[in-house]
């Protein structure tokens, strides 16, 4: 929760990076709170008010997930609002033309994404396969899998390019990029 918090201020891509994380760990650990306790929420070094927030936060993701029916898979809807919200962001930046840097990278990433989203024969807009991508690739690195010289790269180009888009989301949620024409 506490981390969640200040990533959702600072950066809504390492957000939603993180949220998915913990659906995973919600998932991993049976959605049993008891074990949730014991070994996420008993890790943070915090008073018991803030430990039972913490808890609470969990207990309610449990909730929803269970609500919404993702057990096995998939992300709540709230996660997949924001993506499309962040990829309609993404989609103004480019008609609009509001950021050349942010140009650059995503012609630098659109084939890749073209390549993603014509291999996996799913039609998820451009956020959320930059996102899937890169969360596939966390996954492997957090098993110490090999990565090959070319996934690095994809690594680096979407990175940067989703770090961008962060950072002008940021800026826009703040008021302090301006959109209109």
């Amino acid at each position: 929760m506490v981390v969640a918090e200040e990533k959702r201020k600072n950066n809504i891509v390492e957000y939603i990076l993180y949220l998915w994380q913990i659906e995973d760990l919600i998932r991993a650990y049976n959605f049993d709170m008891e074990k949730i306790d014991s070994e996420l929420v008993s890790q943070y070094h915090a008073d018991e008010e803030l430990r039972t927030r913490i808890f609470n936060w969990y207990k309610n993701l449990v909730v929803m997930m269970q609500k919404e029916q993702i057990q096995k898979a998939g992300h709540l809807q709230f996660l997949i609002n924001l993506t499309n919200e962040l990829d309609q962001f993404h989609q103004l930046v480019i008609k609009k033309s509001i950021n050349a840097e942010y140009q650059k990278l995503y012609s630098d990433i659109a084939l890749d994404i073209d390549y993603i989203r014509q291999k996996s024969g799913l039609n998820h807009n451009d956020i959320e396969i930059v996102l899937n991508a890169l969360y596939m690739i966390l996954m492997l690195k957090m098993k110490n899998q090999e990565l090959s010289d070319g996934t690095q790269v994809a690594i680096w180009k979407f990175g940067n390019f989703l770090n961008h888009l962060s950072m002008l989301f940021k800026e826009w949620e703040t008021g302090e990029l301006e959109t209109e024409e």
